[in-house]
């Protein structure tokens, strides 16, 4: 299934206008991105616009991204599920939990969390936040039909090995993995993935979606597929083996709309050729 990230349009508003764009340049399927500038998920008028949209459009609601800010333009401190402090712990878990009761007006399947922050250590008082969050939202996502998963990050935590080993050792069964190729082409310095193709295979047995961008290994540029180092002919046929795995597009693009649309139905050219190949 080809889905696409709204975080395409992360710094606008998003209407309706944008997401016909998606549908028309070959998109299936959306995964909207919870930053209050784009999508405000506390906005009552405009989660009635786009649920209402959703009803009549081709396009499905995939999946939503938790917010990674609590305030339009990220000047609040990030939100972090992992944050041992239990007020600042419980202040991100009631900020994500905003996003899941949105889930009886514009159903989706799919909730993806970050395991702390960019750069943090991974320590046994962090695993036990992390641990006490997601029992939380396990508890309001089950009744709401959203499973929950998380997303190798830039971190001591969240990085494949580590986060394979808090998945297992918590028992944390119904909880999935997102594989964000971005993320694991990274060098170790930057805390990456340990190589693309290495991260694919620890994260796959839980893999239930997929954040596809790319970079130079020097960044989290979320470059278009093909624009960075990523060995796309090798990483695509083994994403395609595995049957109804959703190919979501998580680009990074200031263009105008039109050209953003024309390079998006590229990208499903291309990442259809190197899965054929």
């Amino acid at each position: 299934m080809r889905v696409v990230s709204t975080y395409l349009f992360h710094r606008r508003r998003l209407q309706p206008a944008l997401l016909d764009g998606l549908a028309q340049a070959g998109a299936e399927a959306i995964e909207l991105f919870c930053a209050r500038e784009s999508f405000d998920y506390t906005d009552l008028a405009q989660v009635e616009e786009l649920a209402a949209w959703l009803r009549h459009s081709p396009l499905r609601l995939h999946s939503m991204h938790a917010p990674l800010h609590a305030e339009a333009g990220g000047g609040a401190p990030p939100l972090d599920i992992a944050e041992p402090d239990r007020r600042r712990r419980l202040t991100a878990v009631a900020e994500i939990e905003r996003v899941l009761e949105l889930a009886d007006k514009m159903p989706y399947g799919f909730l993806v969390l970050h395991l702390g922050v960019r750069g943090c250590e991974r320590d046994d008082r962090r695993a036990e936040a992390a641990f006490s969050s997601l029992e939380r939202l396990r508890m309001l996502a089950k009744p709401a039909g959203v499973t929950l998963l998380v997303e190798n990050i830039p971190n001591a935590l969240a990085t494949p090995d580590p986060l394979m080993e808090f998945l297992d050792r918590t028992h944390l069964h119904d909880i999935g993995v997102c594989f964000d190729s971005g993320h694991a082409h990274l060098p170790a310095a930057l805390c990456g993935g340990g190589g693309v193709l290495a991260a694919f295979e620890r994260l796959r047995p839980r893999l239930r979606s997929t954040h596809l961008h790319d970079n130079r290994r020097q960044s989290d540029d979320h470059l278009w597929p093909g624009e960075g180092t990523i060995a796309w002919p090798e990483l695509m046929p083994r994403l395609a083996g595995i049957p109804d795995l959703p190919w979501v597009v998580e680009i990074g693009d200031d263009a105008p709309e039109e050209t953003v649309c024309a390079r998006l139905a590229d990208c499903w050219r291309r990442l259809a050729g190197w899965a054929a190949a």
